[in-house]
This record gives C-alpha cells, sequence and structure tokens, in this order.
C-alpha cells in the first residue's frame, strides 16, 4: 500500500471504551494540522482500516473484543510490519526493559493515560522514519506482553522461512519446537530470532510444562546467548552471505506460497454454503484461519484424531487417511481432511455430502 504525500498523518487508536477514545480524539484535536485520528473499537474493526487506508502509526490497548491486541499485533506483524505502534499498557521488569528501551521496538504506555505523553509518543512514532516496528527483535517484547496479561496461547515464529511454535500458559513458556528440537534449547533459539513474524492462535497446545523457567529469565539468557553468537558470526559472516541469502530467497518464496494457500482455502470454505463453521491449521495443529465471528472447532486438536485413525488404517491396510467423516449424537456433521499441506476441520450442514465439499475445495484450489 503507497502512502501519500500528504503532510497530515494518519493515526489510528483502538481501545473498547468509547468514551476513552472520544477524549483522547478532542484532545488530539489541536493538532489537527499535523495528524488525522481514527478510531476502533476492536481489533477486528482496527484490521480493516489498516486493510483499506494507509496508516502511519497505531496505539492500541491490549484487552479489546472479537479480537484481542496481542492478535492484531500478530496481524502486523505479518502484513504491515513496518507500521509504528504504541501499545497501552503496564510492562514487565525494569531489567528486560531498559534492554529493550536500547531498541527500536513498540513504546509503552500505562494506563489511566496522559495525554502529553500520547502527544509525545505519538511524534516520536512518526519520526522514527519506520522503525518502530512489531517483526524481529519484538517477539521478546510480545512474550513480556503474555506474561503481564498472564495469557494461554501458541505462538507460530517465523523468520528466515523456518517456522517454530512457543507454547504459553498463563503468561508462562511451557514448551517450544524448532525442527527436531524441542525444550529450553528450542526455546532460547526461537527467542534470539532477528526478522521473525509471529502468528497467534489463542489456546495452548501443549500440557506439560517442560521448560520450568521463569520467562523474564529465559529473556535474559536468551540476550546473552544472542550476543555471544553475534560476537562468532560476525568473524565469517562475509564468507556465507551469498550462499544464504540464495538459501533465504527461497524459504521466503516458499513461505508466501504457505500463506496464500491458508488464505485462499478460508475464501474458499466462507463461500461454500454447506459449510456452517471451519477451522484450518497446519500439520502442527496450529490454527491459522477460521470462520468469521464464534467457531466451535478452534480448541479441537485434529492431531487427537489422526492419533486414533491411524492404528485402525494400519491394521486394515487402508494406508494414509484422506478424509474422516463422523456424526455426533446431536446429529451435528463434521468433516477432516487435507489440502494444500493443511488439515481442515468443517461443521457441515445435515445431510451434506462430504465429498461434494472437498471436490469444491479441490476445484477452487487447483484453478
Amino acid at each position: 500500500m503507497e502512502r501519500t504525500g500528504d503532510t497530515v498523518k494518519k493515526i489510528l487508536i483502538v481501545d473498547d471504551e468509547q468514551s476513552f477514545l472520544l477524549s483522547l480524539k478532542d484532545g488530539l484535536g489541536k493538532h489537527k494540522d499535523k495528524i488525522q485520528v481514527l478510531t476502533a473499537e476492536n481489533g477486528r474493526e482496527a484490521v480493516d482500516i489498516l486493510r483499506s487506508l494507509a496508516v502511519d502509526l497505531l496505539v492500541t490497548d491490549l484487552k479489546l473484543p472479537e479480537m484481542n491486541g496481542f492478535e492484531l499485533l500478530a496481524w502486523v506483524s505479518r502484513h504491515q510490519p513496518q507500521l509504528p505502534v504504541i501499545v497501552m499498557s503496564a510492562f514487565g521488569t525494569p531489567e528486560i526493559e531498559a534492554r529493550l528501551a536500547k531498541m527500536d521496538t513498540l513504546q509503552f504506555l500505562e494506563k489511566p493515560l496522559d495525554l502529553d505523553m500520547l502527544e509525545e509518543g505519538i511524534f516520536n512514532g512518526l519520526n522514527a522514519g519506520g522503525k518502530s516496528f512489531i517483526r524481529g527483535i519484538t517477539l521478546a517484547t510480545f512474550l513480556q506482553l503474555m506474561k503481564a496479561e498472564k495469557k494461554n496461547c501458541t505462538l507460530k515464529v517465523i523468520a528466515d522461512g523456518r517456522p517454530a511454535y512457543l507454547y504459553i500458559r498463563r503468561g508462562e513458556l511451557i514448551d517450544a519446537e524448532v525442527g527436531e528440537s524441542s525444550g529450553m534449547e528450542a526455546a532460547l533459539e526461537i527467542v534470539s530470532w532477528n526478522d521473525a513474524e509471529i502468528e497467534m492462535d489463542g489456546i495452548c497446545r501443549r500440557q506439560d510444562d517442560v521448560i520450568k523457567m521463569p520467562m523474564e529469565h529465559l529473556l535474559i539468557e536468551a540476550f546473552k546467548r544472542k550476543d555471544e553468537a553475534a560476537e562468532l558470526e560476525s568473524s565469517y559472516l562475509a564468507d556465507v552471505n551469498g550462499s544464504s541469502s540464495d538459501l533465504n530467497s527461497q524459504d521466503s518464496t516458499a513461505l508466501r506460497n504457505e500463506n496464500s494457500s491458508s488464505e485462499r482455502l478460508t475464501e474458499i470454505l466462507t463461500k461454500l454454503a454447506p459449510v456452517l463453521e471451519f477451522a484450518v491449521f497446519d500439520e502442527n495443529s496450529f490454527l491459522e484461519n477460521k470462520n468469521s465471528g464464534k467457531c466451535s472447532l478452534e480448541g479441537i486438536d485434529p492431531g487427537v484424531f489422526e492419533h486414533l485413525i491411524a492404528p485402525v488404517g494400519g491394521e486394515m491396510n487402508f494406508g494414509p487417511y484422506n478424509s474422516v467423516v463422523f456424526n455426533t449424537a446431536n446429529r451435528n456433521r463434521y468433516l477432516l481432511f487435507h489440502s494444500q499441506g493443511q488439515r481442515i476441520l468443517t461443521k457441515l450442514k445435515p445431510g451434506t455430502q462430504a465429498q461434494l465439499v472437498i471436490k469444491e475445495v479441490k476445484r477452487y484450489v487447483n484453478r
């Protein structure tokens, strides 16, 4: 999205209290020759605005209805990573805060909000030349926010085309996974990644706490390792620059294809009348997309069904399954199938022929 040469900058403020939004808009009205204030009362409304307008700075609370502030930040990480962001929230430990203060990253303003401080933060963000961004170094920031808000979630973190997973329960990191590595070693590696994109699934999809280290201690240890690795890397970086850039380019292309595939599936499933609800998962059961509004399927782990189905298929020499249809006692009908490397779980209208749904999905995907 290209920005115009206008001197007036667009500021989007997101908060669920309409009276608070109006007071901020009135208070910032004296700067109308420099900034235009837009408002949204939830994350979903904010995304709609960000999709349609060239916004120059985002100010958001974390506690939002429909799509919370964490999900909004994750969306910005993926789609508009250079957008300056101010978060209205309390922050974590002084040691982590001091470390992150040295970086061009998110600004934090504590509520109740001081208007003069907000004005200063807005103009600082606008004058940063796009240096404030969520991608990369702000993964640690994001985790600190999770800690402060005691969130449950799974984060899919992607850097240089490599996907990884962080499992968070009540604000603490309980497990991590990247390639063949898991647990503490995986967590320390992932947290130290630069230029990482963040996707968020609002459910923690692991049960056991295998890390057993407070979030702030883990982040400090990751920072130490990152500093040590940077010293070693500087000695041979020039020798590997050419080959690694080629690999990164290939990985990024594959990642863009994966993301577009998930979005295309979402568009298709939304249009299919027999599909009442749907959830699209990756191969690690990470929720990538779902139907708008309430979705009863998002909390289900499709891997559980596969663990039940696989032994039966092997015993009867069926081989890997392509699709599974099952009905519940209350006559709900569900379909689980694979497409484009993703697991799709759908709730169908009674009497729907599941194979017709699969056929339609494949027809649109293969266009």
